[in-house]
């Protein structure tokens, strides 16, 4: 079962072609007996049900469910108030489709005189049970609640529990592919469905991981089963549409257009890694589809000093981990000054005039904390230094921030968790975190794991992740010696 929610694009020829390619991939990825729910709002229900009968078929429609709620909707000068979304069902199979029917309450306002209805009453009122209709009742979330994430285009857990029951069982994987706050990995986690959550946005995936780990606490508080997660970045095929789009695939034609926007002086061909050139320094741009690893900067640093430059700029769309450590021996040995600047995604942007702010990468530094308990020695680890990047901060608030983040940079870090036996073949493991929350802002700045777990005394590499306020995360990896 996929559950899809509502985006507006930049115009409807924009929105149903992108529309059109992401509902034909999830039709290839459903099961046959899975369902898809489209949600959407009043602005484009029609083109999106034209579009869906496209992908699917009218055969494989089900229902059109409004979800009518009793918040917002103020009336305008002209019209009724919005009160409604549309929510579009839709089956792979209609023979096979798994399907679960529900009851909801009906609440009486008069008694009725039928001996075979069964009239319950709670604080509400009399009541009886019917078959779930196709206008549901479930209120939209208000900011007192518990559940709420602070999150725009959040919706209630009753909603996706009703669709979750309804069109799957238990052990069946669950799919929301505009994840937004995380609401239907926590409903299916709770329901004992397995679930894959994806977004575009960064706010998002962090504000879903944050929500998933709480709910495992309650889970584990209860006795109840949860499962383990994990977050893959699988960001760069925006990139590569816009090479083969825009750029034709041409390096040449990338560094070109990353200089521009940089305002730099762009150097000959044949210069090797040095591409360009601002002020004193030179600057290497770095392809579109690579990471910058140590080798490469340790080259870099190398080509900066034999060509006589004090300053090496590097961009890049991606960076190694521990990269900006290896920098500070690369400083010392070569003489050269080091910066490592990401390329900011909106160059990607069409008819961009005007270059964004190319800011440093963010810095973390941490280092471990022995004790002894008993006979054991037991490993932390200590933030000692964090500074955002401070990319996605809008250009008119960044000075204000950029000096509060001097200041106090770990007010910055909403989340940070340590895998104390990392290792680079393996995903990375949650053995110890710590977030803020809506109603507790503290945050630890040194673990209180005790991590005892290495199988003996000897040299270890733990991992420390770092999420910002922004939801841009930065890890690095710290030297453990049980030995000492």
């Amino acid at each position: 079962m996929v559950a899809y929610r509502d985006m507006w694009g930049r115009g409807t020829d924009s929105y149903l072609h992108v529309m059109y390619e992401r509902l034909a991939l999830m039709k290839e990825l459903l099961s046959e007996k899975g369902s898809v729910y489209v949600h959407v709002d009043y602005r484009v229900t029609g083109f999106l049900k034209l579009l869906l009968d496209e992908v699917f078929s009218s055969d494989d429609y089900i229902n059109e469910v409004i979800w009518f709620y009793k918040t917002g909707g103020v009336p305008e000068k002209l019209g009724f108030g919005k009160k409604h979304d549309t929510i579009h069902f839709y089956v792979k199979s209609p023979t096979s489709a798994v399907w679960n029917p529900l009851k909801e309450r009906s609440y009486l306002m008069h008694k009725y005189g039928f001996s075979n209805i069964e009239i319950l009453e709670d604080k509400h009122g009399r009541y009886t049970l019917v078959n779930c209709r196709d206008v549901w009742d479930i209120p939209a979330l208000r900011g007192n609640q518990p559940e709420r994430e602070n999150f725009p285009t959040q919706k209630p857990e009753a909603l996706l529990e009703r669709i979750i029951k309804a069109s799957s069982g238990e052990g069946d994987l669950v799919a929301d592919f505009f994840c937004g706050s995380g609401t239907t990995g926590a409903v299916a986690e709770r329901l004992g469905r397995r679930w894959i959550m994806c977004d575009l946005g960064r706010f998002a995936i962090h504000t879903s991981r944050k929500r998933m780990i709480e709910l495992q606490r309650k889970l584990h508080a209860e006795g109840k089963p949860y499962r383990a997660f994990d977050v893959h970045n699988l960001g760069r095929y925006e990139r590569q549409w816009w090479q083969k789009a825009v750029l034709k695939d041409a390096d040449g034609e990338h560094r070109r257009v990353v200089l521009e926007f940089y305002k730099a002086e762009l150097l000959p061909e044949g210069n090797g890694l040095l591409h360009g050139r601002k002020g004193r320094a030179f600057v290497h741009v770095d392809g579109i589809d690579s990471i910058l690893t140590r080798d490469e900067i340790r080259n870099i640093a190398r080509a900066a000093r034999e060509a006589g430059a004090k300053e090496v700029h590097c961009l890049a769309w991606e960076f190694e981990m521990d990269l900006r450590l290896i920098c500070h021996e690369l400083e010392a040995a070569e003489g050269v000054k080091i910066r490592l600047i990401p390329i900011p995604r909106e160059i990607m942007e069409k008819n961009r005039k005007e270059p964004p702010p190319f800011l440093e990468v963010a810095v973390l530094e941490a280092e471990p904390v022995y004790q002894t308990e008993g006979k054991k020695r037991v490993v932390d680890i200590k933030l000692t230094k964090f500074m955002p990047s401070l990319a996605e901060v809008p250009v008119k608030e960044l000075e204000a921030l950029r000096e509060r983040a001097v200041k106090s940079g770990f007010d910055f870090i909403d989340f940070w968790a340590v895998d104390f036996d990392w290792h680079d073949s393996k995903p990375f493991e949650h053995h110890w975190q710590d977030y803020r929350t809506r109603k507790d802002r503290s945050l630890k700045t040194v673990s209180d794991a005790s991590y005892d777990k290495y199988p003996k005394r000897g040299k270890y590499t733990a991992c420390v992740k770092v999420v910002d306020v922004f939801g841009c995360d930065t890890s690095i990896t710290v030297k453990v010696d049980t030995r000492k």
